[in-house]
């Protein structure tokens, strides 16, 4: 039996908890359209659920150095999602720039178990919602030590520069991750170096989002 399907010509424009119309989505060629319709991230920032936090010119010492040191640590960039904040935090994007000086190697990521003791004073990650009113559960530890951290364990490397000199013109490298990495309540996240290497500058920017688990 032939069954008729319905289809809406071009958007349609409904609050949320209303109906979605009473048929799919066409173009005027009657093409199904099945876009995303906005850039890949809209929904997840325009309903403030996007983060971005950042680490500049930060000179690389072996307190840097995978795997970090419990306590006296101080991760290029850490994120901690506290035991209770009912969100898993997901890595959407990490970008990292070789300002100056000679780097050992790639840089790694440390995943750190239960580092509820610390003491350290940290930073909050910022909207990519320009002035939005939503604010990240997430804390921010960069080249600052973790007092009262576990140690970090190795998980795997985020890539990046080899060891040689920064030259001139720009020395930039994104790596999506589009969710690949998740920190679940209670645990933590830590950018390490390979090694000290020489005079080594590097600055960035991680982005994550964060989704709720209950």
């Amino acid at each position: 039996m032939a069954q008729n399907i319905n289809l809406n010509v071009g958007p349609v424009h409904v609050g949320d908890g209303q109906q979605g119309g009473q048929g799919l989505r066409a173009s005027r060629e009657l093409e199904l359209v099945v876009s995303e319709n906005h850039g890949r991230f809209y929904e997840k920032n325009s309903r403030g659920g996007m983060f971005g936090s950042a680490w500049n010119a930060v000179t690389i010492a072996a307190t840097h150095n995978s795997p970090l040191a419990a306590g006296t640590g101080t991760p290029i960039w850490s994120l901690y999602n506290p035991i209770g904040s009912g969100m898993n935090v997901a890595i959407l994007k990490v970008l990292q720039d070789l300002t100056s000086g000679t780097p050992a190697g790639p840089l790694l990521w440390n995943m750190v178990p239960l580092p509820q003791n610390i003491t350290a004073a940290n930073t909050t990650p910022f909207s990519l919602m320009i002035n939005s009113p939503s604010a990240s559960v997430a804390k921010v530890w960069s080249n600052t030590a973790v007092t009262g951290s576990s140690a970090g364990v190795l998980l795997f490397p985020e890539g990046g520069f080899a060891a040689v000199a920064a030259g001139a013109g720009v020395m930039s490298l994104m790596n999506l991750h589009d969710g690949d990495i998740i920190i679940p309540p209670g645990s933590m996240l830590a950018l390490c170096s390979y090694a000290t290497g020489t005079t080594h500058l590097t600055s960035g920017v991680v982005i994550h989002e964060e989704v709720s688990v209950l």
